[in-house]
């Protein structure tokens, strides 16, 4: 079974678990913040991947951190129980993505990535908000990324879609079309 599909599918699970217990927002900040622990705990994720350790062991780790100090709410440490007793827990940073991805889909939010040669003022940043809205009919979660290489203008990402209205961009596609025109011209 492909990991995406596996993960869409456990994912869909405890989402539709979420909704009829009204947990939604809850099971969505607790498996962020099960997705943040894993990313940043090379050590945790080496544990939780190895299948010598017993499944046993790994929910008494994942019951201490989720459940005594990260303090989870209760469907969700049994879900993580759950996955790791099924033999899936290396699958748990997909599940948690694919959760996020039909949670923000389920509360009609879209996320767009803004890049710039410079760190933007407020008024761009509301201006692009306000476009990517209209488009989208959506509501917007931005996240910024400076980029020197870009020389200046913008790149937006939402979705699978991308806007390139950098200098960089203008450029290359200048010398491009120039390199062009003079090959035309020698023949």
């Amino acid at each position: 079974m492909r990991v995406n599909l596996l993960a869409k599918r456990y994912a869909e699970a405890v989402f539709e678990l979420a909704v009829e217990t009204k947990n939604v927002d809850r099971i969505a900040e607790d498996l962020k913040l099960v997705y943040k622990v894993l990313e940043e705990n090379r050590e945790l994720r080496r544990i939780i991947d190895n299948p010598v350790i017993d499944a046993s062991k790994k929910i008494n780790i994942l019951n201490k951190i989720f459940g005594e100090i990260g303090n989870v709410s209760e469907l969700s440490l049994r879900f993580l129980q759950l996955i790791t007793r099924n033999g899936r827990e290396m699958y748990l940073q997909g599940i948690c993505q694919a959760f996020e991805s039909i949670y923000l889909e389920y509360k009609n939010i879209v996320k767009a990535e803004l890049v710039t040669a410079f760190d933007p003022d407020q008024e761009i940043r509301k201006s692009v908000l306000e476009k990517l809205k209209a488009i989208s009919n959506k509501e917007i979660v931005l996240s910024e990324t400076i980029n020197e290489d870009i020389i200046g203008g913008f790149i937006v990402r939402i979705e699978d879609y991308q806007v390139d209205a950098s200098v960089a961009n203008q450029l290359k596609k200048l010398g491009k079309n120039f390199a062009g025109n003079l090959y035309e011209k020698q023949f």
